[in-house]
């Protein structure tokens, strides 16, 4: 049924949903260039100029680029007894309606700077749902209202899991800097908000030294760990994070973060 776009237009919110779920890759734009009629398989390939003039701005294009949607409906009946009180009952046909949609769908990734394919993958099922009646003519009626949702959650479904597919997760997790204790401690946070994280590294290293207090020179050693852990220097983190614990306890907390 190429008339009904629920299976496009679900897919396609359900590939930028899980987009935004997963954190990692931010979505710059859409476009619904190149059109064509679906068929079932996937067209020629977009050309490097065709992929420069959609995906602008962007590192990588992801298109949707092949769809068959083919629907069919199958009736059964099937006898059951109702109760009808006292003890009474009645054989009666129930209509036992079945529509099956037989669905493909295909996605590309392109390089949007060298319009080079990254990844092609294509989605097939049989699905079905049903509706039961005593009126034939009722259970069609239940499976037209309940077509296009069931398109729209189907679609969804797959442009989830296309997303899923070619984008990592991302975890955010938070650790706390000492901010305060003396002024190289002080000035090395306002640094690290302002993202001058040499800066503040360096504020950092000289605390370490000129500090008198063990806790002190404690905290310095742990921010340095933590930040060496943001740049994914774990082995250096691992190194502050032993001098935080020669110093004081507190860098037993230290240990902990970092994975000593």
């Amino acid at each position: 049924n190429p008339n009904v776009n629920e299976i496009m237009n679900g897919a396609a919110n359900g590939f930028k949903s899980q987009i935004r779920n997963q954190r990692f890759l931010t979505l710059f734009s859409s476009s619904d260039e190149f059109k064509h009629t679906a068929n079932g398989n996937f067209p020629a390939k977009l050309n490097q100029t065709q992929v420069s003039q959609v995906a602008i701005g962007s590192d990588i294009l992801v298109s949707l680029e092949m769809l068959d949607q083919v629907i069919s409906d199958d009736y059964k009946v099937e006898i059951r007894r109702v109760n009808l009180g006292n003890n009474t009952y009645r054989e009666v046909d129930y209509y036992l309606g079945k529509r099956t949609v037989d669905l493909k769908l295909g996605w590309r990734m392109y390089d949007s700077k060298t319009g080079a394919l990254l990844d092609e993958w294509k989605q097939e099922e049989k699905y079905f749902y049903e509706a039961e009646s005593l009126e034939r003519i009722r259970a069609t009626n239940i499976l037209n209202s309940n077509y296009r949702r069931e398109l729209t959650n189907l679609g969804t479904r797959y442009g989830s899991q296309y997303a899923s597919r070619i984008s990592p997760t991302a975890h955010t997790t938070s650790h706390k800097f000492y901010a305060g204790g003396n002024d190289y401690l002080k000035k090395g946070i306002a640094k690290a908000r302002a993202e001058q994280w040499d800066e503040a590294e360096k504020i950092w290293i000289q605390g370490s030294k000129r500090e008198t207090k063990r806790k002190k020179v404690a905290m310095a050693f742990h921010n340095l760990a933590l930040n060496e852990e943001r740049k994914g220097n774990n082995l250096k983190a691992r190194e502050y994070a032993k001098l935080a614990a020669n110093q004081h306890p507190i860098g037993v907390e230290t240990q902990s973060i970092v994975g000593f």
